[in-house]
């Protein structure tokens, strides 16, 4: 970190009048910020609408090939509400690389990578794009397969049959409907590693694909602003704090639930300095089984925006109804519900249920013991038809559309 602030900060224009200062001196940042000084936070000057016009030509095209000055240019999904864009340099996606493939690979991958006597590694990866940051993990001994979400799934199903892979990266919406097309027979695949990716993962998507697939389910969290972290043996997530420092903004008083403000100091290309993320998640609150010392996660629970809110009895101040304790009351709905959203626009909580046409009595009946519970007043439900998101959507079940309004300081 110390080298990092010495010896590459002050080359992004942004940060020249810094040059000498302490971590704790800078300002921080979030996405918005980056975007309007999108030139001086890269240190090739690099503007936003150029970069933007190599991405999203990539993405109207599907050929993710093309650079900037050699370097890679990303494009997040923005469910936030504003796209993101990141810049990578070719040493940079290298690291990246060796990183993810450290991270996640377990030691018989591993092992087989390394033998040259071994059919090679082959990896099924499933996104919204792809990207020359991904492209980078394809070697000789690693087979990389790219699957773009825009096709249907019954040719992902054909595909995967035709070339199963060892290890199979996709969003848990994915994953769930690869899960039931191999319990329904149709998919015939026996990966050594399953990862997820790109989404909150669901304890119920969880218990679906491990029982489909039959291996310990794995996850990666990654976002615009970088790798962040990878489950271990044990099962928790850890932050990658070998790579990227992060200063918890706690958002409770029992300090469980954070927003992390990343600084990656590996990153010298596009820099992450005191970005505040919009991610909320849960601090596991003791060490890990494992014995790794860097953070772990009870869970990634989501986007600040999944976070509901309502009144609290008795003065109206505005309450955050986080979106883990909804998830279980809506597990434990006595119903059979196949998936479900919750949006709150104002002081209504809009619900989608894609159950049976007895589940909306069920659902209302746990939402409004959950107010009861926290001592906040239940807001209006309005139950709508359900409707399935696009392969390129992700997951949203739990989302703050409007707060409420009125709402006392």
């Amino acid at each position: 970190m110390s080298r990092f602030l010495r010896t590459h900060l002050a080359r992004a224009q942004f940060y020249k009048s810094f040059r000498g200062a302490q971590l704790s001196e800078l300002p921080m940042v979030d996405k918005p910020v980056m975007l309007a000084n999108f030139a001086a936070f890269n240190t090739h000057g690099i503007p936003l609408d150029r970069a933007l016009d190599i991405a999203l030509a990539a993405e109207r095209s599907r050929n993710f090939l093309p650079t900037i000055d050699g370097l890679t240019v990303g494009l997040s999904s923005g469910t936030s509400g504003t796209r993101g864009v990141f810049l990578v340099s070719p040493a940079e996606r290298e690291r990246w690389a060796g990183v993810i493939l450290a991270r996640v690979l377990t030691p018989a991958s591993l092992r087989r990578l390394f033998n040259p006597f071994a059919l090679p590694l082959s990896v099924s990866f499933f996104l919204r794009a792809n990207s020359n940051l991904y492209e980078s993990l394809g070697r000789r001994r690693l087979g990389f397969v790219f699957h773009d979400l825009t096709l249907p799934m019954d040719a992902h199903v054909r595909a995967l049959n035709r070339r199963p892979p060892d290890v199979l990266v996709a969003p848990p919406t994915v994953l769930r409907q690869l899960a039931d097309a191999v319990l329904g027979g149709t998919l015939q695949i026996v990966p050594q590693q399953v990862v997820s990716v790109a989404e909150v993962l669901e304890a119920d998507d969880r218990l679906l694909i491990e029982n489909a697939f039959r291996v310990p389910l794995q996850e990666i969290y990654q976002a615009t602003e970088g790798f962040l972290g990878a489950s271990c043996p044990a099962g928790r997530v850890h932050l990658n704090e070998e790579l990227i420092h992060v200063e918890p903004e706690w958002l409770d008083a029992e300090q469980r639930r954070f927003r992390p403000v990343v600084t990656d100091f590996s990153r010298t290309t596009q820099l992450i300095v005191r970005y505040r993320l919009d991610d909320v998640l849960i601090d596991a609150g003791s060490p890990c089984a494992c014995g790794r010392v860097t953070r772990s996660l009870e869970a990634v629970e989501g986007r600040a925006d999944d976070v509901l809110w309502a009144a609290r009895l008795g003065d109206g101040c505005d309450m955050p109804v986080f979106p883990d304790v909804v998830r279980r009351s809506m597990a434990q709905a006595d119903a059979v519900m196949r998936d479900y959203r919750i949006e709150q626009h104002g002081d209504e909580w809009h619900v989608r249920l894609d159950a049976e046409s007895d589940a909306a009595l069920a659902v209302r009946r746990e939402l409004e013991g959950l107010c009861r519970t926290l001592h906040v007043q239940a807001p209006r439900l309005v139950f709508n038809e359900w409707r399935a998101a696009s392969a390129l959507e992700k997951r949203r079940r739990i989302r703050c559309v409007i707060r409420r309004s009125g709402a006392a300081a």
